[in-house]
């Protein structure tokens, strides 16, 4: 590990989500239609980031910072 730390490597896997895509989900999903209700479910937010639904709900937490 520490002669991969000294090429450079940091391990992990890569985020499936960058920070424009954690804001995009966010706002797509406070998002409300003329009825008053979400304009887009979760699933909708998923499958147009290309991401799972669990990755949507893990970015949703208000209490975590974007980051990426």
């Amino acid at each position: 590990m520490a002669s991969a730390r000294a090429r450079g490597r940091v391990g992990g896997r890569l985020a499936a989500l960058d920070a424009h895509g954690v804001e995009m989900a966010r706002a797509l999903y406070e998002m409300k239609g003329d009825d008053g209700k979400r304009r887009y479910t979760v699933q909708q937010i998923a499958d147009r980031l290309g991401v799972s639904r669990a990755t949507i709900y893990h970015h949703l937490d208000p209490d975590k910072p974007v980051s990426a």
